[in-house]
């Protein structure tokens, strides 16, 4: 087996260099090439085996983005299906819109939510559902909560968005599928308190010079606590409801509620560093709540370590 990479063309400094540790320190029996597949001249030329796989972390910013859009479908097609993200992942990856049509079809409980072309339909939404400002507005792509707000009158819209009632809580729960483990992570919203432009968590904004260097979202990271096992035992309903609608490598699912009214807000494919906050997790296979214990060198990769294992463990069998 031989991994292919994917090296973004503008932000050249990011997943990829993970991997690259990871593979040098941990894996040294697994060959990889760092590449740039955003060109279909480089994906042409790759010369395949039977058993190659392609680990391409595309970046959610629009620039690469929109070139990622075009080449995914060949790479999938070139690499047999062995790609992560998963077909199915990059389907949803970064589009709000069709994880709201999932939800719908699904039966998956939400927001009331729809997608709003302009003041028309946006108002008749509103009095439809009786709803009151503020109402919460995102687009369909975006993250670090770059493009999400909270408006107090239709007239703040920028159309088009997707529109969503506003709930009051203090914090939502990232629930992390990541092979064959589940993580917790508690994210406080403290707009209310702190950085009131930046809903849901108030974090500041970072200075463009470091999101330049490090291609950083716009946002610092929310303040994030671990869940404790009795908080963990009681949403493991929503866990097994979540696992058998989707079931893949790694998802992440940001809800809020309480077991018995429990909203999704959005998913997506999980590479964010604030699950090293985590100190515990629920494992699948033995139905078991276990310690999270990071060897301190791999605490930092952790998700890419856990990827480059499945990935493993489905080629070699071990």
């Amino acid at each position: 087996m031989k991994l292919y990479i994917h090296k973004d063309t503008f932000y050249p400094d990011t997943w990829w260099v993970k991997f690259k540790w990871l593979l040098d320190k941990r894996y040294k029996d697994i060959d990889y090439e760092i590449v740039n597949l955003h060109f279909e001249n480089n994906i042409n030329d790759l010369q395949l085996g039977n058993d190659d796989w392609c680990i391409c972390r595309f970046a959610h910013y629009e620039e690469d983005f929109e070139l990622s859009k075009r080449v995914y479908p060949i790479l999938h097609e070139k690499f047999k299906g062995r790609i992560w993200p998963s077909k199915e992942n990059w389907y949803y990856y970064n589009d709000k819109q069709r994880q709201l049509e999932f939800f719908k079809e699904n039966n998956i409980p939400h927001p009331i939510s729809h997608y709003s072309y302009g003041r028309d339909d946006f108002l008749e939404w509103v009095n439809e559902n009786n709803l009151e400002y503020p109402i919460v507005v995102k687009k369909s792509q975006g993250a670090g909560s770059e493009k999400v707000n909270l408006i107090k009158k239709w007239k703040e819209v920028d159309f088009p968005v997707i529109a969503q009632e506003y709930i009051d809580v203090d914090y939502d729960i990232r629930i992390a599928f990541i092979n064959n483990k589940v993580l917790f992570l508690k994210r406080f919203h403290q707009w209310k308190t702190k950085n009131k432009d930046n809903f849901p968590y108030g974090t500041d904004k970072k200075p463009i010079e470091k999101k330049l260097k490090y291609k950083l979202a716009p946002y610092e990271e929310p303040r994030c606590e671990s869940l404790d096992e009795k908080e963990i035992l009681k949403l493991l309903p929503i866990v097994n409801y979540l696992h058998d609608k989707f079931n893949t490598i790694s998802i992440g699912w940001d809800i809020i509620g309480d077991i018995e009214n429990f909203k999704v807000l959005e998913f997506s494919y999980i590479f964010q560093n604030e699950l090293r906050d985590c100190k515990s997790y629920y494992d699948m296979k033995t139905n078991e709540i276990k310690n999270l214990v990071y060897d301190k060198r791999l605490q930092f990769t952790f998700i890419q370590n856990e990827i480059l294992k499945s990935i493993k463990e489905t080629s070699y069998g071990n």
